[in-house]
């Protein structure tokens, strides 16, 4: 058969196009067995579904949306993070659920009193049927016990471990590429990398593995040239920072800028970091741009809404964003390659 449509499927089985067409589209009102049967026969009739016909039936949605906004959640798994960062995330969060005809509202797992089974009582209470899980700051790993079923989701960073659903996260791998890229075009050698080993794990490793893959030095003296420790304590990072003998620095992002203090940069030191912020714009370094960060994640999850997808995916998909190089004036280009830091 050429083309088959919903109706040559309805009339194969004796049922109606609506059915078909809500089997299809993943409605929870038809019998799962009927659901599978109508799957089973489009499949062997070689149906597709028009591109064109979904494009327009999404533009319907959503305008049938702004009309009358529907509410999504945006939930922090921890204590509230006023970071720079995190407000760029639900920024960004916020604008794209607006542009796409929702809003957004927020809820805290940290909260008094909260648990995961109340606050989907909450959720579905309000009719709140897609939510967003922030990413995990203080645990490399952690399980949240939502009623996942109830909902379409999307988690932040790699941190989350159970159940395995759909999320977008930064990649890590590609700014640490970016940052040593820049460092060593400058005539950076002797690069050095300081990171809580937390926050490594919880990307799976992404930032050593790129430090020493796309380190100028060798494998085995590029390895000394990493502090990445569970605590990160000033006295043990300047020391560290002596006998390492660095002419650049990069941060992850949380190193207190104090602990630099009597090192002229970049004269002596130079240092970029991986979560540029706009506010200490003339630090050089990755701007993981969280705006964009939040956005996606908004995408993803609209899409299974609008699909009714819920509960845990049985593919699970994993999207990443890209940060930007921001240029300041922490990072010089040198003129004497051999010259490194010397810290009293």
């Amino acid at each position: 058969m050429i083309n088959p449509t919903l109706h040559d499927i309805a009339q194969q089985l004796g049922i109606s196009k609506m059915t078909v067409s809500r089997a299809l589209r993943g409605e929870p009102h038809v019998q799962p067995e009927l659901r599978e049967r109508i799957l089973e026969t489009a499949l062997q009739l070689g149906y597709r579904p028009d591109p064109e016909i979904s494009k327009l039936m999404s533009h319907m949605r959503r305008s049938r949306l702004t009309a009358s906004p529907r509410t999504l959640a945006f939930v922090w798994a921890e204590q509230n993070d006023l970071s720079s960062w995190s407000q760029q995330l639900i920024l960004g969060a916020r604008l794209r659920a607006e542009q796409l005809g929702f809003q957004l509202d927020e809820f805290h797992l940290a909260a008094k009193g909260m648990t995961g089974r109340r606050l989907s009582d909450i959720l579905e209470a309000r009719g709140i049927t897609g939510l967003i899980l922030s990413p995990l700051i203080s645990r490399s790993r952690g399980h949240v016990r939502l009623k996942w079923e109830r909902f379409s989701s999307v988690v932040i960073g790699l941190g989350f471990a159970r159940p395995a659903l759909h999320r977008v996260h930064h990649h890590h791998y590609l700014g640490m590429m970016m940052a040593m890229r820049r460092l060593k075009k400058q005539g950076y050698r002797r690069i050095g990398f300081v990171c809580g080993s937390t926050i490594n794990e919880r990307m799976f490793g992404a930032w050593t593995a790129s430090f020493l893959t796309h380190h100028p030095l060798p494998l085995r003296q590029a390895s000394d040239l990493m502090h990445v420790r569970r605590e990160l304590k000033r006295t043990d990072f300047l020391q560290w920072l002596k006998s390492a003998k660095l002419d650049a620095l990069i941060d992850a992002g949380h190193l207190t800028w104090d602990w630099l203090e009597g090192i002229a940069i970049p004269e002596q030191l130079g240092y970029a970091t991986l979560g540029w912020r706009g506010d200490r714009s003339e630090i050089a370094g990755v701007d993981q741009q969280a705006e964009v960060l939040g956005a996606a994640a908004v995408d993803l999850l609209v899409a299974q809404y609008q699909q009714n997808e819920r509960g845990i995916p049985e593919h699970p998909k994993m999207i990443m964003t890209e940060g930007i190089w921001q240029e300041g004036t922490t990072l010089k280009r040198r003129s004497q390659p051999d010259k490194v830091v010397s810290v009293q």
